[in-house]
């Protein structure tokens, strides 16, 4: 960092932006920011490392930001340690002389563990909005080859790659790669072994910030969670934050003005229906389409009707109306 910095006052006077502190930048780079009217330029260069292996990653858009992310206060404020550590990292471990106790790998990296719909992804993309980071979400079946030694050599890839890019290395059903190592039977079991305690090592050895997410936490390999900086559990949302995910989904005007809902009881409806934030945009978004289509304001009829299809989904019934809320 004190190089960077010593660079950055060499091609300019100005206080040098996070991005020198926070990025392992070349000299050339430090260049492109300085000269540049903006840090555009240099995230530019930086996605060059990334675009060459665009079959084993892909960019996932981030448009929300903290207000949109409706979790538990707790969740909150580990959520906003984890930002903190990357933010703060060089600092720590070069200031304050704590590499020494990473002599292996300086990066950050955290599991999300919980039920579908929690929003493991959506906080994925907060951080690396917050974070001013580019976010690769690893594309599986890209990455898994059934020909010995080829599935390591492309999470070499992915994992360079990002390390170079300082982008947010993202994870999806993570359990697929890390799972639990087996009995050896047979040669292929010998290999999918192989595989894992390569992640084991490159995951230990990562100098980029990495988020793993899952639905079965369980089936993960233990000697996975040792190595990781964060394990944060996502939880379905209680009452309180149901209110909110409902307000939140069914604003009463648009951004022009137009008024597009009608008298809801957002008191009943967190009360009553027990679902995750998934489901709930689900439930608003098709409620939006039938009354869009009647011609009329978003009410609670529009919300029963699509509310019944979505639980549907899940084998669930709603026993009567909303107005009398029982839901099995």
């Amino acid at each position: 960092t004190a190089q960077r910095l010593e660079a950055w006052a060499h091609y300019s006077g100005d206080a040098a932006p996070a991005i020198v502190r926070t990025q392992r930048l070349t000299p050339d780079e430090i260049r492109l920011v300085a000269q540049s009217a903006s840090e555009d330029a240099v995230h530019v260069a930086l996605r060059r490392a990334v675009q060459a292996h665009g079959d084993l990653m892909q960019p996932l858009a981030c448009p929300y930001t903290w207000d949109d992310l409706v979790v538990s206060p707790a969740l909150h404020r580990t959520l906003k340690d984890f930002e903190a550590q990357v933010l703060l990292r060089w600092e720590v471990y070069e200031e304050w002389g704590f590499a020494r106790l990473t002599h292996l790998g300086k990066g950050i990296s955290a599991l999300f563990g919980g039920p579908s719909g929690t929003g493991k992804t959506m906080a994925a993309q907060v951080l690396a909005r917050s974070l001013g980071l580019e976010l690769y979400r690893v594309d599986l079946a890209g990455v898994v080859n059934k020909y010995v030694g080829e599935t390591e050599k492309r999470l070499r890839d992915v994992f360079d790659a990002c390390e170079r890019s300082g982008a947010l290395l993202f994870f999806d059903e993570a359990d697929a790669l890390f799972g639990n190592r087996m009995q050896v039977k047979d040669a292929h079991d010998r290999f999918a072994n192989i595989e894992i305690d390569y992640l084991l090592q490159r995951i230990e050895q990562f100098d980029g910030i990495a988020i793993l997410a899952t639905n079965r936490k369980n089936d993960l390999d233990t000697a996975f969670l040792r190595r990781l900086r964060f394990v944060v559990d996502f939880l379905n949302p209680d009452k309180r934050e149901r209110r909110i995910l409902w307000q939140k989904s069914l604003p009463a005007f648009t951004a022009a003005g137009e008024r597009i809902t009608g008298e809801i009881d957002f008191d009943l409806l967190a009360g009553e229906m027990e679902l995750t934030g998934a489901q709930i945009k689900a439930i608003a978004l098709g409620a939006a389409f039938l009354a869009r289509a009647a011609g009329a304001l978003i009410g609670m009829e529009q919300i029963e009707l699509s509310a019944l299809r979505e639980l549907a989904k899940q084998g669930q019934m709603m026993r009567g109306s909303l107005s009398r809320g029982a839901v099995s």
